[in-house]
């Protein structure tokens, strides 16, 4: 079942996916950013996972590193990355957005660990659903956690009957 986000009360637990993060990192959705001031404000039970960290993390390195380079491809970026002034330039915003989801977890974001057993679960919901297998994995860690509750764009997740995703879009 699909809702819109703005309509997410709190009463429940909530998985935060990392085009949330992304939308508010830069600023794209006004829905996502009132989500996550939400989580700042109401003492929301949100969680999310060290996946959805590390992906936010990877695509905020890329765009920042998009800031000095003609063409983005892993390879120029990482070729960009070998230079230490280079690096000090690429990963400040990033460091400044891992201080802003550093101080959500003061107001009450919980990051959850991915286990090998989790990615087994994966596994059979990539198979089952569709799914790519880091969806996959952000699913398995809701259900081994008990939350039934996600706040992503990803339509890919309309399919799965077990959880209400609740979209900004």
């Amino acid at each position: 079942m699909q809702k819109n986000l703005k309509d997410f009360k709190g009463k429940e637990a909530i998985f935060i996916d990392a085009n949330i993060f992304l939308h508010h990192a830069f600023d794209t959705n006004a829905v996502s950013v009132e989500f996550l001031k939400k989580v700042e404000t109401s003492n929301l039970k949100a969680y999310t996972s060290a996946l959805v960290m590390e992906e936010v993390i990877f695509k905020l390195i890329m765009q920042s590193a998009s800031n000095f380079l003609d063409r983005v491809t892993l390879q120029s970026v990482k070729l960009f990355l070998k230079n230490p002034k280079n690096r000090e330039k690429a990963f400040k915003p990033v460091e400044e957005y891992r201080e802003y989801i550093e101080m959500l977890k003061d107001f009450g974001l919980t990051v959850l660990d991915l286990t090998d057993k989790d990615m087994a679960a994966a596994l059979q919901k990539a198979k089952t659903y569709g799914l790519i297998t880091a969806d996959a994995a952000h699913l398995a860690v809701m259900e081994r956690k008990e939350i039934t509750n996600l706040s992503s764009s990803d339509g890919d997740f309309k399919m799965v009957d077990t959880i209400t995703l609740w979209s900004p879009v």
